[in-house]
């Protein structure tokens, strides 16, 4: 039954993202959802996209560097493409020494910390853990 409601809302917010074109901007997260986030990204993100996700390096084999999360290097390569798409790079290739090594709903509580952390509001919903849901929710750059 539970999960019965949880496809209602999600195809609720599908027609919703495709009717009003919803945007990060929209509040389509909750802060509760934002703060699970901000404990998984510490535990699986920050040694490489650093605890202020500013970006950092990568030492092994080869030294690389991390983008920042937050601020113009995440809103440059990131606006105009939708949560759905920041959700399937973090779900397939993060974090990098283990990937997918965190669940869908862990993924999704992440893409809600970064949105967050990127000055985006919350909202009374949490975004739920549907890549079909997240690819009608647009990144925008932030309104001032």
């Amino acid at each position: 039954m539970k999960r019965g409601g949880l496809v209602l809302v999600s195809v609720g917010l599908v027609v919703a993202a495709t009717a009003w074109g919803l945007s990060a901007s929209d509040g389509v997260f909750s802060a509760a959802q934002a703060e699970r986030g901000k404990n998984y990204y510490a535990g699986a993100c920050a040694s490489c996209h650093g605890r202020e996700l500013d970006g950092g390096h990568i030492y092994g084999s080869r030294t690389r560097s991390a983008p920042g999360l937050r601020g113009d290097a995440f809103l440059s390569k990131w606006t105009g493409l939708t949560a759905g798409e920041l959700f399937t790079r973090i779900s397939t290739s993060m974090p990098l020494d283990h990937p997918g090594s965190l669940s869908d709903e862990e993924n999704t509580d992440v893409v809600s910390f970064i949105l967050l952390s990127n000055g985006f509001p919350t909202g009374a919903r949490e975004l739920p853990a549907d890549v079909a849901v997240m690819n009608t929710i647009q990144i925008d750059a932030k309104k001032k």
